[in-house]
């Protein structure tokens, strides 16, 4: 009992009982978390398991999207412009599709590399083809929208027949 009392090694003693009652409270800490972890992933599981349960009564279909070979890039079927609804155009009777706000000489050659050639095609156009147009043209999405070129081919043709 003197090996402890004495100055030299009481501090040594007072800090095996501090290291010794971190430790306890270390632990007791950790097996609370471990307890709370493995009860949440109990409920979380048995969630899943009614839910799984409830999926695999209607029937449904995966299907994986067909992708370039190892790539893991979609493949994306370039869209088709129906020119049996807006009409066929040649360059004969190309119009100035610069006049419509919105084209200008790049996209208009862009354009008559797809068919579209004149107003009276443009005027035509509905929603499908706007995305193929916005598609073949690699233009911006929704611009042909807001440029509102449907409306604007329609009045050049106005102007034109007056």
């Amino acid at each position: 009992m003197t090996l402890f009392l004495t100055e030299k090694y009481l501090h040594l003693f007072g800090f095996f009982f501090w290291m010794f009652g971190s430790f306890i409270i270390g632990y007791i800490f950790a097996w609370l978390h471990y307890k709370n972890n493995k009860e949440s992933k109990t409920e979380d599981t048995i969630y899943n398991a009614i839910h799984i349960e409830t999926e695999t009564e209607a029937p449904t279909t995966i299907r994986a999207k067909k992708t370039i070979e190892r790539g893991g890039i979609e493949v994306k079927y370039p869209k088709e412009l129906k020119f049996d609804i807006i009409g066929m155009g040649d360059e004969k009777n190309k119009d100035d599709l610069t006049q419509i706000n919105g084209i200008g000489d790049f996209i208009e050659k862009k354009l008559n590399s797809i068919g579209v050639y004149n107003y009276e095609q443009l005027s035509k156009i509905s929603k499908d083809e706007i995305e193929a147009i916005t598609e073949l043209i690699e233009f911006f999405p929704g611009r042909i929208l807001r440029d509102n070129w449907k409306d604007q081919a329609k009045e050049l043709l106005k102007d034109i027949k007056q």
